[in-house]
């Protein structure tokens, strides 16, 4: 006999205090939060000294990461939230901390990471009629109108602390609302008055009643449409972004792909379907898959495809699975939809799963088998020539992105975790490093560069086991603040691979010029005006100067033995880059 779950046992707890600030600090600690992200300036100082008051009592707090830089801490931040769910702490000063995290908190929103923002705010007062008032020049410069305007349309919610009573509430409905599915980002702002208001005893709510909420259900009748329309559907289709969020997905979308012969079309936002699966979709025929669909199944993704590219007939049907199904937050988004059903992937694929089981006929099941088998074929055909041509590619000079990213592959252990940011190179990157393990490739999920380098100090800290390596290009591995990011990553024992497909330009625009004015002036000239990143900096002794292994490579000889040589570093704790030296397709 199962013995019944004991509710309101989750009591709140009365603790000494002695200032507002240590309302922020018990916060964390009911929350179990392992890292404090901090930039900080004249107005977080007072968390600081409750930090250092603890420490001295001999108390546990989490571990406050040094972050040089506000866009690397949201990025660590984001990394350990991708690896374990947990939403972390970044704090940093006032109104210029805050615009300082930049483009870090889009894709943070796109990422649906949950991460608790805190921030500063500059003094109420004046004249010394309370602790912690103006007692700077900056003090008035700083203040701003709204400080949230700028980042509430990339948050959940916001809110600034007024009083120091409350404090340690609002701190616990940040966390829950960060951490609610469609987890993402808050913004909290701290005055310096509520942070040294004197106190003496508060309540800290307890976390295990006021945490995330649960997620939806699938409709029963949506799901038992939906598989219908799958079930009997000739050429069905999948794609999915961001559903292996949920570890547990991965094995039921194979599951799912497998029952009804569907290849799986996947952006790796995060590993949501074993990449060497036969029927993951090469992604050379993701645009006729999609054409030529009859039934289409979207799985938590934003942007399944590019209408202008390609885009599904107009009688496919087309069933959504998302917790997220309109997107608001995105204001032109008219993606066609015949069912469009808010529920959590994790409940509603293996329920959907069990439906199609239910409801197949054998005809339809020695179809899908067929069509699997199929499929499968096209698959393995086109993996052993991805192989080969790369293989192909060892003795060319300049380094080929393709041979770079075969040798990764071969280096690479099957659960090491891969942040991948090499933007142009990506194709090359996803097409030669298999991913199969759950929680084993990760994207930030919005556009903003600079990401993977941050985010690999949060992976690693989430994953101290487990070696993590960033893919990135030469402009993202710059955006990524390295002197920053490099040495965290040295002074908190949190040691990672970068690897630069160093092509020595930003490629995006190069590309983006290419298709706009394919017979334009630039390509005429080869002036890429305001693109090439050349003469290259030494990225190596930039790394090298942060305490990292730091090597140069442009001999295809030297490429798998460098790999190794920095494998060896992070075994010994120390990060490591490899600048590794492509063709500049600007000549080419």
């Amino acid at each position: 006999m199962t013995q019944a779950k004991q509710y309101g046992s989750g009591a709140d707890t009365t603790v000494s205090v002695d200032q507002g600030a240590d309302l922020f600090v018990e916060s964390m600690l009911a929350n179990d939060v392992e890292y404090l992200f901090i930039n900080s300036g004249t107005d977080t100082f007072p968390i600081q000294e409750s930090l250092a008051k603890y420490i001295d009592r001999g108390q546990k707090v989490p571990e406050t990461i040094l972050c040089l830089d506000e866009k690397m801490g949201m990025a660590a931040a984001h990394g350990y939230y991708m690896v374990t769910g947990r939403p972390q702490i970044l704090l940093v000063h006032v109104d210029s901390g805050t615009q300082a995290v930049g483009g870090a908190v889009h894709n943070a929103q796109r990422g649906r990471a949950g991460i608790v923002f805190c921030a500063g705010r500059a003094p109420y007062t004046f004249d010394g009629e309370t602790r912690g008032g103006k007692n700077m020049s900056i003090h008035w410069i700083q203040e701003q109108i709204d400080q949230a305007a700028g980042i509430r349309p990339f948050t959940k919610w916001d809110y600034e602390v007024r009083r120091p009573e409350n404090l340690q509430r609002i701190m616990q409905r940040a966390f829950q609302v960060a951490s609610t599915e469609p987890a993402g980002l808050v913004y909290v702002t701290l005055p310096r008055e509520v942070l040294m208001s004197p106190m003496e005893t508060a309540v800290i709510p307890s976390a295990t009643r006021h945490a995330r909420a649960t997620t939806p259900q699938a409709d029963p009748e949506a799901l038992s449409e939906a598989a219908s329309i799958l079930a009997s559907a000739e050429r069905p289709l999948i794609i999915t972004a961001q559903s292996g969020r949920h570890e547990s997905v991965v094995g039921h979308m194979a599951e799912l792909a497998e029952l009804i012969g569907a290849p799986v079309i996947t952006e790796r936002v995060r590993l949501s379907f074993p990449s060497s699966h036969p029927l993951a979709a090469p992604g050379t025929m993701e645009a006729d898959y999609i054409r030529n669909a009859d039934a289409i199944l979207v799985v938590d993704s934003d942007i399944p495809y590019v209408p202008v590219n390609a885009q599904p007939a107009p009688d496919a049907a087309v069933v959504w699975i998302d917790q997220d199904p309109v997107k608001d937050s995105i204001p032109l988004w008219n993606f066609p939809a015949d069912i469009l059903m808010e529920a959590d992937s994790s409940k509603a694929i293996p329920a959907l799963v069990f439906e199609i089981r239910d409801q197949m006929t054998a005809a339809q099941s020695q179809a899908a088998t067929e069509r699997a088998a199929t499929t499968g074929a096209t698959h393995e055909a086109v993996t052993t020539q991805r192989r080969e041509h790369s293989e192909s590619l060892s003795a060319e000079a300049p380094i080929a992105a393709d041979w770079l990213s075969y040798c990764l592959g071969q280096v690479m252990e099957p659960t090491d975790i891969l942040l991948n940011e090499s933007v142009t190179n990506s194709a090359s990157v996803i097409g030669n490093i298999p991913r199969n393990v759950p929680g084993t490739m990760y994207g930030s999920g919005g556009s903003s560069l600079g990401w993977s380098l941050g985010a690999a100090i949060g992976a690693r800290l989430a994953a101290q086991d487990r070696n993590v390596v960033c893919t990135v290009g030469d402009g993202a591995f710059v955006y990524g603040c390295p002197t920053s990011s490099i040495w965290a990553a040295q002074k908190y024992n949190a040691p990672f691979l970068t690897v630069i497909y160093n092509n020595q330009i930003h490629n995006a625009p190069r590309m983006a010029t290419l298709g706009g004015y394919p017979e334009g002036v630039i390509e005429r000239t080869k002036n890429f005006v305001g693109m090439e990143i050349f003469p290259s900096p030494d990225y190596a002794t930039l790394a090298e100067s942060c305490g990292a292994y730091g090597e140069k490579v442009e001999d295809p000889a030297e490429v798998m033995p460098a790999l190794k040589r920095a494998y060896a570093a992070m075994a010994k704790g120390q990060p490591a880059v490899l600048d590794v030296r492509l063709a500049r397709p600007a000549l080419s």
